[in-house]
């Protein structure tokens, strides 16, 4: 038995072949092969192109280092616990990513493109593309801008015995100068300057002139800096550019302005703190000679040398607060210094950061009000105080000095706090030293002041000493470990990706179109589109018929169609019952698909065999058979049904083409065609014709259209249902698909009518027939295709049963 896989529950042969799909794809690129070559070579040549002319892109490489400032090595290793330390406030570290954001600003980038001119372009043209010059332009050009706001122009420029061709389309320049003249136009003058011994090319220059926040932000865009490593502080500086010793200029520029920012940045904070320590040291310096004075005066008056033990035991304890209170105080005092500083709008300086501070807000806010009073200064040599720009820094710096301020008297009012409180424990220790001799304490507390006094003056020179040093230094925080190299070959194009990204579209593009045109047709070209629609088997497929002639079939006929027709009978002694007569039943989905040429020329190749065969016209409401056949159809079929004294020998035509074909026409067209199809005397009259037959071709009303053929299947053996290429909607398949999923079309099997051509892989519909070969699934005339056997073998069970 074959493998019942291979067929559905209504006994319809299915394809079990699971390389159809791999089939299909193989097919659409053989069946279309000059298409895909054509296309490949296309993309191909067009990925060549590409690369060839594309503007190649060096990526221009530098590498930072970031050092720790540490400006306490003078700082005494063996301090006494008990000395104040304000290292906080005067030794502030730089940090890496506040670095990183300097370098990747607008106000680095401007400097570089105002001192290299970067927004003012010169290329070299060439015959498509054209090339970015550096140091190879035969000429220079300076621009005096007449506005701020530039907007972007290019320029052609010619050069033949010293004359400058200046042209310009869009804004209607066409001038003719010589070097060193001024060239006015509407944005700017122009002067060009040459430079000697360069080669000048024939095709010319384009010069572009664009505004220099354009060229901030066309830089901004392909430079970027990282961190080489999470706990590293070397920062990777990389650019993108077309010309690659150009990236490596604009890199080395970028660097050498940030270091001397850097280093100006340096001394301009070690200038502010040695002002601010030499006013501290004079005061400082007066109240500690008061302090020694008054104390010297009043151990003189008092004739003190020593300090009673009882006493020194008692105010030990009082000394630990006495000490903690100090501290506090020495906080207020600085304060208050600070104060003066910030409370003046006016105060364009540095505020200096040489406080002992824990609060890590007043700490940050000293440090942003310092960083932008920094970038005032810096942007006040290039813009004027009325200028937008300083406007909005100015904004920015009013914000932070009132941030500055909200921190500084919250940190203030802590440190008020902290104090009071000291002071009250401070007193409750004092009741208990009250037996101690006025004089005692006295003492004790000249002692305190002078030791307080004495310390912030040792560390204040300390720290002046160290600035001093810092000033003087000509190393900045940062220093270039790799200098600016660009890559030796440009990384992009990217060759090799743009080769494959070619091949893969020349084979995607043609592919996709025909797999659109696949998915848009709605009719069937190919096999594929029968077999993807239905499982009903292919019994037959019959070629286009290029003769006029309806009957294509005699004796001698070795055409290619009349071959066809050989091989569907051949396949149809497969399914039919060879002890008794067969009817055959030809219907469609709709008129046009080729019945009555089919059901003429299949009942001609079954009378060549000698068998009697008989055509029925039985699509009464549109009868085309007669025509074909050059019979008078005004009498036939229906007269008949509806004339009992008719004998059927009455309406039987014998054909002039075959001895052993006959025909009856549809006669006239009746009111009531269902009604006379499903009476019992047409069940009669095929009863009659069966026993003077060997085949009755009943060429029957389209299915899709109307019922006729479904009350004609009841007395039929084999239902062909006719498909046309490119005729037939694929839709129309789900006719016959619900018709045999419900019982209603019994031993139903498909013939391709009108297949016109061999293109786009009809996949198994060869045309080059020889005797013995396969036709449809492949069952042969004498079955030698594996499927033909199975077929076979499942046809005579079936005949059997």
């Amino acid at each position: 038995m074959p493998n019942k896989k291979e067929f559905n529950k209504n006994g319809v042969f299915v394809n079990g072949d699971d390389n159809i799909n791999f089939k299909k794809f193989i097919g659409k690129i053989v069946g279309r092969r000059y298409l895909f070559i054509g296309s490949i070579i296309v993309f191909a040549a067009l990925a060549f192109l590409y690369t060839h002319y594309a503007t190649p892109a060096y990526k221009v490489n530098s590498k930072i280092t970031v050092e720790d400032d540490q400006s306490n090595s003078l700082e005494s290793k063996t301090t006494s616990s008990s000395m104040l330390d304000f290292s906080d406030l005067l030794d502030m570290s730089s940090n890496v990513y506040n670095e990183l954001d300097i370098l990747t600003s607008n106000n680095l980038m401007t400097e570089v493109t105002k001192d290299m001119h970067l927004n003012v372009v010169i290329y070299q043209k060439a015959r498509i593309t054209k090339e970015e010059l550096y140091d190879t332009s035969p000429f220079d050009v300076t621009v005096i801008e007449k506005a701020d706001s530039l907007q972007e122009r290019n320029y052609n420029i010619e050069l033949k015995n010293g004359i400058i061709h200046l042209t310009n389309s869009k804004d209607d320049v066409d001038l003719k100068v010589k070097f060193d003249q001024v060239v006015h136009l509407e944005q700017y003058d122009l002067i060009f300057k040459p430079n000697h011994g360069k080669p000048i090319d024939e095709l010319g220059y384009i010069l572009n002139i664009k505004s220099v926040d354009d060229k901030v932000d066309e830089l901004s865009k392909a430079f970027d800096v990282q961190l080489t490593d999470k706990k590293s502080t070397t920062l990777a500086l990389t650019l993108e550019y077309p010309n690659s010793k150009k990236g490596e200029a604009i890199v080395t520029k970028l660097m050498d302005l940030y270091l001397k920012s850097n280093l100006q940045n340096k001394k301009e904070m070690a200038d502010s703190t040695l002002n601010f320590i030499d006013t501290r040291l004079k005061i400082v310096n007066s109240q500690l000679s008061g302090v020694e004075n008054n104390f010297s005066e009043f151990k003189k008056q008092n004739q003190l040398a020593d300090i009673d033990e009882q006493g020194k035991a008692l105010v030990g304890n009082v000394t630990d607060y006495y000490n903690k209170l100090n501290d506090q105080e020495a906080q207020l005092l600085l304060l208050n210094d600070v104060e003066k500083y910030i409370n003046n709008p006016a105060n364009k300086r540095l505020i200096p950061n040489t406080f002992s501070v824990q609060d890590p807000v007043f700490v940050a806010a000293i440090g942003k009000y310092d960083d932008v009073l920094l970038q005032r200064d810096q942007m006040a040599m290039s813009y004027k105080d009325k200028n937008p720009f300083m406007k909005n820094i100015d904004d920015d710096l009013e914000a932070a000095r009132v941030s500055l301020v909200k921190s500084f008297y919250a940190y203030k009012k802590f440190v008020e706090s902290a104090i009071k409180d000291l002071k009250s424990k401070n007193n409750v220790l004092t009741e208990q030293v009250k037996s101690v001799p006025e004089k005692e304490k006295v003492f004790l507390d000249y002692s305190r002041r002078q030791d307080f006094t004495q310390q912030l003056y040792l560390y204040l020179l300390q720290k002046r000493e160290e600035t001093a040093i810092s000033q003087t230094s000509t190393l900045s925080t940062a220093r270039i470990i790799s200098n600016a190299k660009a890559d030796y070959l440009p990384f992009q194009p990217k060759k090799g990706m743009i080769y494959l990204l070619g091949l893969v579209l020349g084979f995607l593009v043609p592919y996709g179109y025909i797999t659109a045109i696949d998915i848009l047709n709605i009719k069937i070209l190919n096999k594929e589109d029968i077999q993807s629609n239905t499982s009903v088997p292919i019994l037959g497929e019959i070629g286009h018929n290029t003769l006029e002639e309806s009957v294509i079939l005699f004796d001698n006929s070795r055409s290619v169609v009349s071959e066809q027709f050989r091989a569907l009978r051949t396949n149809l002694q497969f399914v039919l019952n060879p002890k008794g007569t067969n009817v055959i039943l030809i219907t469609s989905s709709m008129s046009g698909e080729g019945k009555s040429f089919i059901s003429t020329n299949l009942g001609t190749v079954l009378s060549l065999t000698g068998k009697r065969v008989l055509l029925m016209e039985l699509d009464l409401r549109k009868p085309k058979l007669s025509e074909a056949l050059n019979l008078d159809s005004s009498f036939g079929f229906t007269n008949y049904m509806v004339s009992y004294e008719l004998k059927l020998e009455d309406i039987i035509q014998p054909l002039a083409f075959s001895k052993n074909c006959f025909a009856i026409s549809s006669g006239p067209v009746p009111p009531n065609p269902s009604e006379i199809l499903n009476s019992e005397r047409f069940a009669e009259m095929i009863v009659e014709l069966k026993t003077k037959f060997d085949y009755i071709i009943i060429d029957s009303s389209p299915i899709g259209l109307v019922s006729d053929a479904q009350l004609i299947e009841k007395y039929c053996d084999v239902n062909l249902y006719i498909v046309r290429q490119e005729y037939t909607f694929k839709s129309q398949l789900n006719i016959i698909n619900e018709l045999v999923d419900d019982g209603k079309f019994k031993r139903a099997y498909l013939v391709i009518n009108d297949i016109k051509t061999k293109k786009g892989g009809y996949y198994g519909y060869g045309y080059g027939y020889g005797h013995g070969y396969g036709y449809g699934y492949g069952y042969g005339e004498n079955g030698h295709t594996k499927r033909g056997k199975k077929l076979v073998k499942y046809v005579k069970e079936e005949v059997k049963g």
